[in-house]
């Protein structure tokens, strides 16, 4: 008998340990990747060039950027998540401003 109720608690700590695995996978799966800082470079310098002011331009998303970034997204009527998510970088154009032919990288 003693050994059935082992059994059973270690099956059943097994099975509760494997579904929290399996949440956490599945949320850090679900989580966007973070920029990179040459990503948030340019994206700070299309949002300049727009009127937007997101601070220096320094790969950083610091309160000035996060601020620009709401209000761009506010005025492009997108989700305001003030980060540089994929929606977001995909209307500032970020991978072709990046990635155009004959186009010198900035830093």
């Amino acid at each position: 008998m003693r050994r059935l109720v082992i059994c059973m608690v270690v099956a059943s700590l097994a099975v509760l340990l494997e579904g929290l695995a399996g949440s956490s996978m599945a949320r850090t799966a679900q989580e966007p990747a973070p920029a990179t800082p040459r990503f948030i470079r340019e994206a700070q310098r299309t949002l300049r060039e727009l009127g937007y002011q997101p601070g220096p331009i320094d790969g950083v998303v610091g309160p000035k950027t996060k601020d620009a970034l709401a209000k761009y997204q506010r005025s492009e009527r997108i989700q305001v998540t003030r980060r540089l998510d994929s929606e977001t970088m995909a209307r500032l154009d970020i991978h072709e401003r990046l990635f155009r032919p004959g186009r010198a990288a900035r830093g």
